[in-house]
């Protein structure tokens, strides 16, 4: 079956659509847990049902299509900003 040319995602796409980190997708690859290939200019390719079964392999499905945030699912609290950095508050 050929793929539409929105149904093929970049490594940043992908790791968004799946809710982890660009760095955790290459990984997974590596470790044969997604599909993926690369071009001509060794830049790796996902497909949109590759990265569904993934996120839900890994049950977070609830992630699929949010952007990885760095610290999520950490022990420190806080309240992102306007300008998007976290504002932790102090404990006693």
């Amino acid at each position: 079956m050929i793929e539409k040319p929105e149904d093929i995602l970049t490594t940043g796409e992908a790791a968004v659509l799946c809710g982890v980190s660009r760095s955790t997708l290459r990984r997974a690859v590596g470790q044969g847990q997604i599909v993926a290939w690369h071009t001509p200019g060794r830049h790796l390719r996902f497909t949109r049902a590759a990265c569904l079964d993934f996120a839900r392999s890994l049950g977070r499905i609830d992630l699929v299509g949010r952007a990885y945030e760095p610290g999520s699912g950490d022990s420190t609290s806080g309240n992102r900003s306007e300008s998007g950095a976290v504002e932790t508050a102090a404990r006693t």
